[in-house]
């Protein structure tokens, strides 16, 4: 269109309607494609927030399990004297 328009040449309403075609098809591809990338983000997040949410409910568990083995012991320890 912009080349036609720089030469000079008048443009149809015929030519507008099949440029406007094509502009919204590719608007409405952009479209759907940016939905797609905003979706996939969505998930990234949410697997990164499970991801360190995990990790800290395993430290969580391993402090726990840290504290009853030193119970234990102590326990044992009070049982021999």
């Amino acid at each position: 269109m912009y080349k036609l328009l720089n030469e000079g040449e008048r443009i149809t309403p015929k030519q507008w309607r099949q440029e406007i075609k094509t502009l919204q098809a590719e608007y409405d591809s952009i479209g759907r494609e940016q939905t797609k990338t905003a979706t996939e983000l969505a998930y990234a997040e949410i697997i990164s927030y499970n991801k360190k949410n995990l990790e800290r409910e395993l430290q969580n568990e391993g402090r726990q399990h840290n504290r009853q083995q030193i119970r234990t012991k102590r326990r044992e320890e009070e049982n021999l004297m």
